[in-house]
């Protein structure tokens, strides 16, 4: 039993882990079962055996990406003094980085699903104010050294700028200007950044 119990578990982790980057690369409208199943080396018919709907497997995946997304935001903040930046910086960095922007389907899900959430359902939506909200939190937080407590607009307006840079980036036919507004966006929200007299450059 404790093994088919963990094989369920280990079926169930592939396929969201194949939902979440669908949905990052082509939308949440574009996932389908079948697609998806297929990709995870699972039949179709053993959808039910881990999801109620597909509206479900949306939810499950996004919060997946979200849960990710913010654990690499909370890592380059760590990390930070190894590579002498600051955890502002450090993310800021990782974030606007060509990378991020081409790569859709391993890069934030905010980014990824800013249009997609509008016209989702509830479920979605709430989950989508959710991250974003953490995200902000995170900025904030990281920008005033910790102690940024009560300074939400602060970290909504440079979430605002990197989810709108990367959606911007990706949208444009023109690597030369994509990257220019990576870097116009970087420049700015470095501005938000309250550094201590001898922190680091």
């Amino acid at each position: 039993m404790g093994f088919s119990q963990a094989q369920k578990a280990e079926s169930r982790q592939r396929v969201l882990d194949v939902a979440a980057r669908q949905i990052r690369e082509h939308g949440l409208e574009a996932l389908g079962v079948a697609d998806c199943m297929r990709s995870a080396g699972l039949t179709h018919g053993a959808f039910y055996g881990h999801f109620s709907s597909r509206d479900a497997l949306i939810v499950a995946a996004l919060e997946q990406a979200m849960t990710r997304g913010e654990t690499r935001v909370m890592s380059r903040a760590t990390d930070a003094a190894e590579h002498a930046k600051t955890p502002f910086k450090a993310i800021a960095d990782a974030y606007l980085h060509p990378a991020h922007a081409e790569n859709p389907g391993t890069g934030c899900a905010l980014c990824a699903l800013a249009g997609d959430a509008v016209h989702a359902n509830a479920d979605v939506k709430a989950l989508y104010t959710t991250y974003l909200r953490r995200l902000a939190d995170q900025l904030t937080q990281a920008a005033r050294g910790g102690n940024g407590n009560g300074d939400e607009a602060l970290g909504l307006g440079v979430a605002a700028t990197i989810v709108g840079a990367i959606t911007l980036a990706r949208a444009v036919d023109d690597p030369e200007l994509a990257l220019s507004i990576l870097t116009a966006a970087h420049a700015l929200v470095m501005t938000q950044e309250a550094l201590p007299s001898n922190g680091p450059a």
